[in-house]
């Protein structure tokens, strides 16, 4: 899932990323087997050192996809600072509780994406 999402915003557009991501985060009902949220996010973070480029936002997005379709909703920040440069940096909440994308920084967000 991380190496599509990677490809994915190589070559289209966030919002085309976020449509198609939305489109194959369905929850699955028939699922028996329930992951848990740290199995989940566990995952990501093993799997994405292997992903050239696996930036915090493919984390996110991936996270987020995974995390929905296992039926625990999250939110997808996206925030900016401005230090000596112009930084953004994306992350996940559960519960108002960063789970994946920790930063020491504080990111003022500017986008949200919940499901």
């Amino acid at each position: 899932m991380i190496s599509f999402i990677r490809l994915s915003l190589s070559l289209f557009s966030f919002s085309k990323v976020k449509k198609i991501s939305k489109r194959i985060s369905r929850p699955n009902h028939k699922q028996k087997d329930s992951i848990t949220i740290e199995d989940i996010i566990w995952s990501v973070r093993v799997v994405s050192p292997y992903v050239p480029k696996a930036t915090c936002l493919t984390q996110a997005i991936t996270g987020q996809i995974i995390l929905s379709r296992y039926n625990h909703p999250s939110k997808l920040k996206i925030g900016v600072i401005k230090e000596e440069e112009f930084e953004a940096h994306a992350w996940l909440e559960i519960d108002d509780q960063i789970v994946l994308g920790e930063s020491e920084k504080e990111y003022k967000p500017i986008l949200e994406s919940e499901y």
